[in-house]
């Protein structure tokens, strides 16, 4: 189901299998198991509530086992009990599974008061886990928590002709309702929770957060609700020549499209051949431009007047500043296990349209995403008033490399592994003197003899030889599923270099990485097995060493 669970969602009689199909048998923040009712139920229910709410199965053991609790009368007194402590309403529903009975208690996410224990602690999910917050993050949060969101105030002059009827019904659609009308948009609206109820005769209140996803113009209500996008010459600090530049404004999924089609229209695209199939290859992965992109339209402050989410393509960048600072608790130093929605009425509308997946996964996934393709990871920085984030098209090794590398990723492998990976493919075998090399700048905190290890465990690399002599080669389990198209061993590499030293005379390192399509580190390897070779010569040291064919 494409958004959270709701209790109105489960059926009164499941089956086991269709238990956990329906709820997975991970916790997360919006999903906790219990055997029955514990006392730290005292502690799951404001945690739950303090982060976007979530429900509480009761009856499952740690092994999954469903043990049963029905919803008698001591269970229902106990339950509402420990809610009521917390000033915390809950809704409580009994499922029969197979042969057992559970109990649900379902959580409502409370964002215009602060909830605590009764012994006072803030906490807030992480994971399946309930966490205090404490510090300056728990000032921030109070802080934050008590102000109402921009996202949250009603907008003057509503005209349902202002808005994307369409747009309304499509995530209504995905909601599981009944399409609306113009007649009735008001009431479509207040059932995705951007509009409020009201006392008749008086029409629901419909929120700046219904404008932001929906209207058609949506700076007719929030001025600012727009993205600037500039394509600049250079890599430089200061600003360089401007190539094009352009205004995205509309709906947030409109504005979305609008913003990748930018992207894909000024970075780089490689044609490469994936296994039997030829594809574009993007200079970023297009799962994590969606992500930065997507976050800065829904976490941004549309309370900031004047300000605009700014987005910038450099040759060498690309960076996106959003207005407003990071929403308490949230920091960077935590940013890829702690998440806090400062819209919690957009994000509720895109989980439903499929657009976020689960909440707070989207900042951790841009770092494997990056991890996965060895480029830098996505840097964060941020200021009272705005949050920007940097991706840097540097990477490790080649395109080539990075497309070959794809085809193993049904086997989990860490960044380390994937660069000696390609290492062992380029050069035909490492060693352990060369991997320690190739480590040496990376954040690997496995000695690299384990990492070896590890990957002759994985059946990733074959080892040979003893002490000194050893050395690790691809398997043939990852040429197989690999294949051997593109691939170049060590020595065919070299004779590319040389040939192309004879064309220009001489090679440099970096020249070296150009004509491979690879790393510096590689082509300073095969240069230098030339050298050994007696086919070529030094001339300079470091940076400044040129190599010329003997």
């Amino acid at each position: 189901m494409s958004g959270p669970i709701r209790l109105s969602d489960i059926p009164l009689q499941l089956s086991s299998d269709a238990f956990w199909r329906l709820f997975g048998r991970r916790e997360r923040e919006s999903l906790d198991f219990k055997r029955g009712v514990p006392e730290d139920t005292l502690t799951t229910i404001p945690a739950m509530a303090m982060t976007d709410g979530g429900l509480i199965v009761h009856g499952v053991q740690d092994d999954r086992t469903i043990s049963g609790c029905p919803l008698s009368q001591n269970t229902a007194e106990r339950i509402t009990g420990f809610a009521n402590e917390c000033g915390v309403q809950v809704q409580l529903a009994e499922v029969a599974v197979d042969d057992a009975k559970v109990t649900i208690t379902a959580v409502p996410a409370i964002h215009e008061r602060i909830v605590t224990t009764p012994d006072g602690r803030l906490l807030r999910r992480i994971g399946g886990d309930s966490q205090p917050l404490r510090g300056d993050a728990m000032a921030r949060f109070v802080i934050e928590r008590s102000a109402l969101p921009a996202e949250g105030e009603a907008i003057a002059a509503f005209r349902a002709e202002d808005f994307d009827l369409d747009r309304v019904n499509d995530a209504l659609a995905a909601d599981g309702r009944a399409p609306v009308g113009t007649a009735d948009l008001r009431r479509g609206l207040v059932d995705l929770g951007v509009a409020l109820s009201a006392m008749p005769p008086m029409d629901p209140l419909v929120l700046k957060a219904a404008a932001v996803l929906f209207a058609k113009d949506p700076t007719t209500f929030i001025p600012h609700a727009a993205v600037q996008l500039v394509r600049r010459v250079g890599v430089d600090p200061a600003p360089g020549p401007v190539a094009d530049r352009t205004q995205c404004s509309g709906p947030l999924v409109h504005v979305l499209e609008c913003c990748l089609a930018f992207i894909r229209r000024h970075t780089v695209h490689h044609e490469v051949v994936r296994g039997t199939y030829r594809e574009n290859w993007p200079e970023y992965p297009d799962a994590v431009i969606r992500e930065v992109v997507l976050n800065a339209l829904a976490h941004r402050d549309y309370g900031l007047a004047g300000s605009t989410v700014d987005l910038t393509i450099w040759d060498d960048r690309l960076e996106v500043s959003s207005p407003g600072g990071m929403p308490a608790p949230v920091m960077i130093g935590n940013i890829r296990a702690e998440h806090c929605s400062r819209n919690p009425r957009l994000m509720h509308v895109l989980k439903t349209l499929g657009l976020v997946e689960e909440y707070g996964d989207g900042v951790d996934r841009m770092f494997r995403e990056m991890e996965t393709r060895l480029l830098e990871p996505p840097q964060f920085t941020a200021t009272p008033t705005s949050v920007t984030v940097t991706l840097r098209n540097r990477f490790l090794v080649g395109i080539d490399d990075q497309v070959w590398l794809s085809l193993l990723e049904h086997w989990s492998t860490t960044a380390p592994e994937r660069l000696i990976l390609v290492t062992a493919r380029n050069e035909g075998h490492v060693t352990l003197r060369r991997v320690r090399t190739l480590l040496a700048d990376t954040p690997a905190n496995v000695p690299p003899g384990r990492v070896m290890s590890g990957m002759v465990a994985k059946g990733l690399l074959n080892r040979t030889g003893r002490g000194g002599g050893t050395r690790y080669a691809l398997s043939d389990e990852v040429l197989r599923q690999a294949g051997s198209s593109g691939l170049q061993a060590g020595s065919q590499r070299r004779d590319v270099l040389l040939n192309a030293m004879r064309d220009a005379g001489s090679l440099s390192t970096a020249d070296g990485a150009e004509v491979l399509g690879g790393s510096l580190a590689t082509a300073r390897q095969l240069l230098n097995e030339l050298v050994q070779a007696g086919l070529a010569r030094t001339e300079g040291r470091t940076r400044g060493r040129r190599y010329f064919p003997t």
